[in-house]
């Protein structure tokens, strides 16, 4: 819990520090995209904090081209 506290901290801290200048010049883009990234960071390092396991985007991939890879076997008569 506290390894969480102090990733979300440390992200506020940062976020506090970056976003207001950007809002200020009326950066629209770039705080959507700064904001999107900080919050994907600081998600991912909960999990790395935390000693989560997150499975591998490679299983992904298989779950999506196994079908198209069973099709064109099927198509192909092999």
């Amino acid at each position: 819990m506290l390894l969480t506290l102090s990733v979300v901290v440390t992200a506020g801290i940062i976020g506090w520090y970056d976003l207001p200048g950007l809002i200020r010049r009326k950066e629209w883009k770039e705080t959507a995209v700064y904001s999107v990234l900080l919050l994907l960071a600081t998600i991912l390092s909960v999990f790395a904090a935390n000693l989560w396991e997150i499975p591998s985007p490679l299983y992904l991939i298989i779950w999506i081209y196994e079908p198209v890879n069973q099709f064109l076997a099927h198509l192909t008569g092999t």
